[in-house]
């Protein structure tokens, strides 16, 4: 691993020199690795703590960017080797002279809006504020964003910061204006034309390894197979599962096999999730035919050597068949081959690793769930002024294949965004490209981390940070968190810029956190246009919290 490790960074390194840059206009793109998934550069507070964030889909979820908190390694868990590498670093609050909770009631802990990750056990608090962020690193000249809304987070159950690419903003009690996203902000500012983004998570398994791609207000050409692609599915009405579609059925290339799948079933594409997420029969399907074991103590499907090595040489490729909400429309197949699914679990504790198989299994239609494994094949482009989105087979160009981004332009605004992409050339529509970084071998060192302190926990001493040990009180649904979000204006000559864990903190008495207010059980957006909001450029002061422990 660590010889591994050692190429892939001079890998990157190297590509990373090689990669031209131009003036932001309409189309911002990174790309960086990790072992299944590729994390993305972002700065965060004054001065710049620099951080590696993993996407985050999810319509609600995404509204903020999700950081982890110093205490997530320092509290949460002081034994943990190399512990804030492998979260993709930490943030410390009052490290940061821009650090502001002064518009935030209850200190800014508030509950993290998760309607669709809960009921995979994917749930947390935070502590929220507004700070300055930078994408990409501070020598790049990617945009500088103030007063963007950060969520601080330490729970164990998103190992990794997210990097939310949801477009709406929303409401805060006690704020006259929603508080835009950064896809909001972006597009508000005019950093890109349209409301939309396109992501993969990239191949480790490839070689050489492959890494992810995220672009803002585009697409790039050369990631996707145009002829494997479901294009136009309609967002689902139910607007937290906007990446919502049909899984008609899962086969595999075995002569004289049966279908994993059989009935079709509605699933959500997120990537706040790592695994994959069916029904139980479907996994009693995968478990005959590939000879898997459940493993109840973690919730794991755990398999031996001789059953990986079966599996090696079968060298089966799923076949996923993909159709939007019309049981009439077209479908897609994408593809995911065996070393999608080949990933390891280690329990720094006890010597060994273990391979395990990346499939959950799902009480009720709530849970069925497309993660970070599916999205190693896939690519999504959701295009939010348009309320619709694609589902393409991911290609896993060479690095000598130069990226060939495109615009998305808004509706009604094609003209002049077409006009300013011929002005601009192909050097301005590209924007900036981020230099790749290698960061390996996370999801092993985490799961089995998490894994181990399960196993431990009934002998550890919990710490007093709340959304790790402490239990959240929520307050009455007169005091939200979120209330009803709205859709930022889309007037064209404006642009403003894992798995379901399985340790679950145990939660004490003692703080409030503000939840959601809900109708019917979760917030609703408003169609049609909303006024643009933007944050206010008056200076806030620092909110300073007491120095952390030296880690």
């Amino acid at each position: 691993m660590a010889k591994l490790d050692q190429a892939l960074r001079k890998q990157a390194d190297v590509e990373a020199d090689n990669i031209p840059t131009s003036s932001l206009h309409s189309i911002l793109h990174q790309a960086f690795l990790t072992s299944i998934r590729s994390t993305f550069r972002v700065e965060v507070g004054t001065p710049f703590q620099s951080l590696r964030l993993l996407p985050g889909t999810s319509a609600f979820s995404g509204n903020a960017i999700w950081v982890i908190l110093a205490e997530g390694c320092w509290e949460a868990n002081p034994g943990l080797p190399n512990c804030a590498s492998d979260r993709g670093e930490t943030f410390t609050r009052n490290a940061s002279t821009t650090w502001s909770t002064q518009r935030l009631a209850n200190g800014g802990l508030y509950q993290l809006p998760t309607y669709e990750e809960q009921p995979l056990g994917l749930t947390g608090s935070a502590y929220y504020g507004f700070d300055t962020v930078e994408l990409g690193l501070d020598s790049q000249g990617l945009p500088t964003l103030s007063n963007q809304l950060v969520a601080g987070i330490a729970t164990d159950n998103y190992f990794v910061g997210s990097l939310g690419l949801s477009p709406f903003p929303f409401n805060i009690s006690g704020l006259n204006d929603p508080v835009p996203s950064l896809l909001g902000t972006l597009r508000n500012q005019s950093f890109v034309q349209s409301s939309s983004w396109a992501y993969t998570a990239g191949a480790f398994f490839q070689t050489p390894p492959v890494y992810g791609s995220l672009t803002f207000g585009g697409y790039d050409e050369t990631r996707f197979d145009p002829n494997k692609t479901l294009n136009n599915i309609a967002f689902s009405g139910d607007t937290s599962r906007d990446l919502q579609l049909q899984l008609h059925t899962i086969t595999y290339n075995t002569l004289g096999s049966s279908p994993l799948l059989v009935d079709s079933v509605y699933v959500f594409i997120d990537s706040l999730a790592s695994q994959i997420w069916l029904p139980t029969a479907a996994c009693r399907n995968f478990e005959t035919a590939f000879n898997l074991t459940w493993d109840s103590s973690t919730s794991l499907y755990l398999i031996d050597e001789s059953v990986h090595n079966t599996l090696l040489a079968q060298k089966p490729v799923f076949k996923f068949t993909l159709g939007g909400g019309d049981s009439n429309s077209e479908t897609v197949d994408i593809l995911l081959p065996y070393a999608a699914f080949d990933l390891n679990v280690t329990l720094p504790i006890v010597n060994g690793t273990y391979r395990y198989f990346p499939l959950k299994r799902a009480d009720n239609a709530t849970q069925y769930t497309l993660g970070r494994v599916f999205l190693q094949e896939a690519y999504i482009i959701a295009d939010y002024d348009r309320k619709n989105f694609s589902v393409s087979q991911a290609l896993f160009p060479p690095a000598s294949v130069a990226r060939k981004l495109t615009t998305i332009c808004a509706p009604g605004n094609e003209a002049a965004c077409k006009q300013s992409e011929k002005a601009l050339g192909t050097g301005g529509i590209a924007g900036i490209v981020v230099g790749c970084v290698a960061f390996l071998g996370l999801l092993a060192a985490s799961l089995g981390w998490l894994l181990w302190k399960r196993r431990k926990a009934h002998a550890k001493t919990r710490g007093s940070l709340p959304g790790v040990d402490e239990k959240i009180e929520p307050l009455p649904p007169s005091e939200p968190l979120l209330a009803q979000t709205e859709l930022e204006s889309r007037e064209a000559a404006l642009y403003e810029m894992d798995q379901r864990n399985e340790f679950r903190p145990e939660l004490g008495e003692g703080r409030n956190a503000f939840t959601p207010e809900l109708d019917e059980g979760r917030p609703k957006i408003k169609d049609g246009p909303s006024e643009r909001q933007e944050m206010g450029s008056s200076d806030v002061a620092a909110y300073e919290l007491e120095a952390p422990v030296p880690r």
